[in-house]
């Protein structure tokens, strides 16, 4: 009798013990799932979940505001190594970051100047003119050197900062320039740059 209720006990517990055995599996395999679930879940109807997003946000407009048209008179008269005279040039960053303004291209055209050619710098020949950018270092004057001169490169692929613009921010520069002996005077020639607005 006694040995029948010892192995009508041990069925009991091994019963019981697969079971849990399989209650605690099935519990690992509910936990595997709610890990994977962070990243792909199945939502049933009538439940809800929360998914959290993360958005960036950014510009998709970079607006500056300058000038179409400068007019600058370069002659071997005026005083100082800058030989051209322009007006000031303004330059307003409209977007809400800095950006980087930038010249990629210059077209000239020197066709008026018999015999003349264009310099990438200011080292220059007799028949030769070389033109740039100066930013402003005094208020509302033109510069006399040629320090800090961007040269600007005829006709040929160039990348070259201007200057940069923190937000809402405006600066201004100044076209600058030299010219040989023997240039012909009272003539005209077109420098026409293409400029890109870049976020910086």
């Amino acid at each position: 009798m006694k040995r029948r209720l010892l192995l009508s006990a041990l069925a009991v517990m091994l019963a019981a013990g697969l079971l849990m055995t399989g209650g605690y599996a099935a519990s690992n395999d509910a936990v595997a799932y709610a890990a994977e679930a962070t990243q792909n879940e199945d939502i049933p109807i009538g439940s809800s979940n929360e998914v959290m997003m993360v958005g960036v946000v950014e510009p998709t407009i970079m607006s500056v505001t300058m000038p179409t048209y400068v007019p600058f008179h370069i002659s071997r008269s005026v005083q100082g190594e800058n030989k051209v005279i322009s007006p000031r040039i303004t330059v307003t960053n409209n977007s809400s970051i800095p950006v980087s303004l930038d010249v990629v291209y210059t077209s000239v055209d020197l066709s008026r100047l018999q015999g003349t050619t264009w310099s990438n710098g200011p080292y220059i020949g007799e028949n030769q003119v070389a033109v740039g950018f100066q930013p402003e270092t005094l208020l509302n004057q033109m510069p006399t050197t040629l320090d800090q001169t961007k040269w600007l490169l005829e006709n040929t692929a160039q990348d070259i900062n201007i200057m940069t613009l923190g937000a809402y921010d405006s600066s201004a520069m100044y076209v600058v320039g030299t010219l040989g002996a023997a240039v012909p005077e009272n003539y005209s020639f077109s420098v026409v740059p293409t400029f890109v607005v870049r976020q910086a």
